[in-house]
């Protein structure tokens, strides 16, 4: 079963919204809504909840039709069966954290609700807090109980807008981690809202790009970042973890061996994210560097930036240094040219896949 929406949503005075999106549901995956504060990724995200009512377009669920414009099709949030958790741990602060699991769940026979609440628990591993109020929980804790409570009902899609904005970097992580774990482990694809980067290439099977209220691009996440702005990332290229040394991973990116920086914990694949000013070239015979990472490359392009000039290689895979222009004059670059890229493992930052 696909889920297909094309529609407009408007606010008075402001940005016209065009949500435009395709994913299966049935089978677990995380698509990334991806662009900057403001561009309309929320607003697609509550259009898809049934929360708000686009003015054109179409949304359907397989044979199901959620809204449709001209025939003024707007089915009500309940009946899409879908999940949502926001920034914040929404919860009810008079319930426990029994009560906000088994709140969808009134439906259910008591017995079957209580099997469900404890199944959830068990999974994000709540089970000691389950008398808690929301009070006595920490900013990690009242996620996971959102994320538990959008899935209990067994929604047939879970919508995430900015989950881990909240926590600090040791809880996002493992919740991060968790989300993949339990997404895949009930077969739930979802939707999840965000503006950072590095979180998009740990989590996303797929990217949709937004910006100023429209789509502008979908596909590999790797592939949909690798348009923006090199400095704000570097190059990213995927690979896979042959081990460990001195505090050092060795990667393996199908075209060449990389050392960089082992962030520590346990995984197999990541993305390297090679930023440009960590890259210097050199033409013909070299002799010992202090870098662990030397590749032979090809220059594709030359781009003068004022007194910079990125250079744009191929390395195995896309790869780029960003040089003083009269560096560049000096060495006589041009496309074409066979040179040794050498990169600092201090350049490269590792995210691990979250698989």
């Amino acid at each position: 079963m696909e889920l297909t929406a094309a529609f407009t949503k408007t606010f008075p005075g402001g940005p016209a919204i065009h949500g435009e999106l395709e994913l299966g549901l049935g089978q677990p995956g995380i698509t990334v809504l991806f662009g900057p504060s403001g561009c309309g990724k929320t607003t697609v995200l509550r259009c898809l909840a049934g929360l708000e009512r686009p003015e054109a377009g179409a949304i359907r669920a397989g044979s199901e039709l959620w809204f449709h414009g001209a025939r003024g099709i707007q089915v009500p949030a309940p009946q899409r069966r879908v999940g949502l958790v926001f920034q914040e741990g929404v919860l009810f602060p008079h319930l426990t954290v029994a009560g906000n699991l088994g709140y969808g769940l009134h439906g259910l026979p008591k017995a079957e609700a209580r099997a469900r609440v404890a199944e959830l628990a068990a999974l994000m591993g709540l089970e000691e807090h389950l008398q808690r109020r929301p009070r006595e929980l920490s900013g990690g804790q009242k996620q996971r109980v959102a994320l538990a409570r959008a899935l209990a009902p067994r929604p047939r899609l879970v919508l995430l807008d900015e989950p881990f904005a909240s926590l600090d970097r040791a809880a996002a992580e493992h919740l991060r981690h968790q989300l993949r774990q339990i997404l895949q482990a009930l077969a739930v694809p979802a939707v999840l809202v965000t503006h950072n980067p590095l979180e998009a290439l740990a989590l996303g099977d797929r990217m949709v790009r937004m910006d100023e209220g429209r789509v502008l691009q979908a596909g590999a996440p790797a592939t949909v970042l690798s348009h923006l702005a090199p400095e704000s990332l570097g190059a990213v290229v995927r690979a896979q973890v042959l081990g460990r040394t001195e505090g050092l991973l060795r990667l393996d990116t199908g075209g060449a061996q990389l050392f960089a920086p082992d962030p520590g914990g346990s995984f197999q694949e990541v993305y390297a994210c090679i930023r440009g000013e960590g890259v210097s070239l050199e033409v013909g015979p070299h002799g010992h560097l202090t870098q662990r990472n030397s590749l032979a490359s090809t220059i594709t392009a030359v781009e003068p930036l004022g007194p910079l000039t990125r250079i744009r290689l191929d390395a195995g895979f896309p790869l780029e240094a960003l040089i003083t222009t009269w560096a560049c004059g000096d060495l006589g670059l041009a496309p074409g040219q066979r040179v040794q890229a050498l990169v600092k493992a201090s350049a490269i930052q590792v995210v691990p896949i979250e698989r």
